[in-house]
């Protein structure tokens, strides 16, 4: 074998001898244009933004939850009787000069009183329910009998016992109390006849 036949061996088992040698300068370029692509590719449609924009969202979302929440809340505080909004207990203060009396419960119904039972209680008064609001009942009056002189009486009812007359705004009411206090059965929805009945017995 000569000189030649060896070579031609070599380059034949010889892998770089196949294709020329790789240009490396091209691969690079190659390499950085197809990573280039891929970003802007990626960027194009959404994938690197997707995350940052969905916790921007949840970020806005949160932020708007927790001023809903907020309003919400100073909503309810507003509105209700612990807070400084507009509630019942504005409306339900007892007017200026205004006389306060506690009804005292009972546990069972009574025998409505008449003007025998009523006109022994020494403060008696014919009144108007101008307002009613849970346990208190607001009188204009319109006749005293006895112990009174004010325009309005604001009557609270005793809520550990369930009161036995019910008040109703725009009714007519003949009251009876004592100290400060309506004793059960002290206090009649009156009709025309027992108005005439009681002013006729008090010269009213």
């Amino acid at each position: 074998m000569n000189d030649d036949e060896l070579l031609a061996r070599l380059k034949s088992a010889d892998p770089a001898g196949i294709a020329p040698p790789p240009d490396i300068d091209r691969l690079v370029e190659d390499t950085l244009n197809t990573d280039t692509a891929l970003q802007s590719a990626t960027t194009a449609a959404g994938i690197a933004t997707a995350g940052w924009g969905r916790r921007r969202l949840f970020g806005l979302a949160a932020a708007g939850l927790l001023v809903l929440g907020g309003g919400i809340a100073g909503g309810i505080m507003a509105n209700s009787g612990s807070g400084n909004g507009h509630s019942a207990t504005a409306k339900s203060a007892a007017p200026t000069g205004a006389l306060k009396l506690t009804a005292e419960g009972g546990s069972g119904k009574c025998v409505p009183p008449g003007l025998d039972t009523l006109s022994k209680y020494p403060t008696l008064f014919q009144g108007t329910a101008i307002s009613v609001e849970g346990s208190t009942a607001t009188f204009r009056v319109d006749r005293w009998f006895k112990g009174g002189d004010a325009e309005t009486v604001v009557l609270t009812s005793d809520t550990r016992i369930p009161e036995t007359l019910t008040y109703t705004e725009g009714g007519h009411y003949i009251v009876g109390a004592e100290d400060g206090f309506v004793p059960m059965c002290a206090a009649i929805e009156a009709s025309p006849k027992d108005i005439a009945e009681f002013r006729q017995a008090f010269g009213k």
